[in-house]
């Protein structure tokens, strides 16, 4: 039985515990720390015989093989690197941290303890992603032309939220940029890098336009990406926390189209341009279809037994160089 502890109890901590729980047979939740010890509380809920704490020291005298870190980006990397100190697995939320010397300190860290570490880039677990992976890998479109994606999330368009953290540039990094960006770049390496080689360029336009109070968030709303892989095939992703909350992958190769929307997450269209269907293979049977339960049962089953997993921090730490050549580069 592996055990864990969450340290930051927010929003998110709830999503991820709700998949735990459905591994119950393998995985036991046995601590929650927050800063903020009723926020810990809440997500233990009526949980017997687990630890609630508002003290980090606390939590690192428990007995725990594994540690969720789901505190705001700007603390990623501190609680990292005590946990890898402690040779603890590490499951960390995207992006890794709120810049890239974070992050290469993250990824140094893990490396140094050869601990077990993932990064939650749960949008790869998708079944019509998932089946997007196995077309590309068969070469079913031919040679790929562009990527082009839509991400975004009306949550924080909605002008009764206040401004949170996310909307802070010290704390979160970028905006969509960071926030939605880090799932787009990753999700576009890992489908097409062993097909057109890897991203060479990459520029982006940022601009912030919700008003919370007196005063704007201090990073960016939306964010228009667009780049070139080595092999010379396009990139252009639109990223907003704007709204509406939208999800679209869409892949273009010599001999047809593949398209993927989020509204049907286990659906994926595959069309050739002279309007036939193209036939997509089967995927293997998973015990799970859930991504955010996929995710852990893989993670949970890597700490078990001691075996690498991706994408880890070394591949978030990549993704972090792109957000911030992307920020570097904004016009």
């Amino acid at each position: 039985m592996v055990r864990l502890g969450f340290i930051g109890c927010g929003g998110i901590a709830h999503a991820h515990l709700a998949a735990l729980d459905r591994l119950r047979d393998r995985a036991a939740v046995v601590a929650f720390f927050d800063g903020n010890r009723a926020q810990a509380a809440d997500l233990a809920g009526s949980r017997k015989d687990v630890m609630v704490t508002d003290q980090v020291d606390a939590l690192w005298d428990a007995s725990l093989d594994a540690v969720l870190i789901t505190v705001p980006n700007r603390y990623h990397a501190a609680y990292s690197e005590d946990a890898a100190r402690r040779g603890l697995a590490i499951f960390c939320e995207k992006p890794l941290g709120v810049n890239v010397a974070d992050a290469t300190a993250m990824a140094a860290a893990v490396e140094r303890a050869s601990v077990v570490n993932l990064v939650g880039f749960k949008n790869r677990y998708f079944r019509a992603i998932a089946t997007l992976r196995q077309v590309l890998d068969h070469q079913l479109l031919g040679p790929v032309f562009a990527y082009r994606e839509v991400c975004s999330g009306a949550r924080l368009a909605n002008p009764h939220i206040g401004m949170e953290w996310r909307m802070v540039e010290a704390v979160a990094g970028g905006g969509a940029v960071a926030d939605f960006g880090s799932h787009s770049i990753d999700m576009a390496l890992w489908l097409l890098t062993a097909h057109t080689g890897p991203l060479v360029s990459l520029d982006s336009r940022l601009a912030t336009f919700i008003a919370r109070g007196d005063s704007y968030p201090s990073n960016d709303d939306m964010a228009l990406l667009n780049g070139r892989f080595a092999g010379g095939a396009l990139f252009s992703v639109l990223n907003g926390r704007v709204g509406p909350g939208l999800y679209h992958v869409e892949v273009y190769g010599l001999k047809g189209r593949a398209l993927v929307d989020m509204t049907q997450p286990d659906v994926l269209t595959l069309v050739s341009y002279g309007g036939e269907k193209i036939a997509a293979p089967a995927l293997p049977p998973r015990e799970f279809e859930d991504p955010l339960v996929i995710q852990m049962a893989r993670f949970v089953e890597a700490v078990a037994t001691r075996t690498p997993i991706e994408p880890d921090f070394a591949t978030a730490l990549n993704v972090q160089r792109w957000i911030e050549i992307a920020r570097n580069n904004a016009h």
